[in-house]
């Protein structure tokens, strides 16, 4: 899969079959890069869905003790 990547880079960039070491530099940034951002795009998913349980947790207590 890294290599498809790899390779369509290259043929973007018109650098042929043969990744140059740029092609392959930034095919690989480009892969990290994504993976990164998908992290990041989860970890501040679960960050709000904590928080949002949390503020449901403190409203059910105040219902509770009223």
């Amino acid at each position: 899969m890294l290599t498809g990547m790899m390779f369509i880079a290259a043929s973007i960039l018109g650098l042929g079959e043969s990744p140059s070491s740029f092609g392959t530099t930034l095919a690989l940034l480009l892969t990290f890069g994504g993976i990164g951002l998908i992290a990041n795009v989860l970890i501040v998913y679960v960050v709000l869905q904590v928080m949002a349980e949390r503020k449901q947790n403190q409203e059910r207590q105040q219902k509770l003790h009223q």
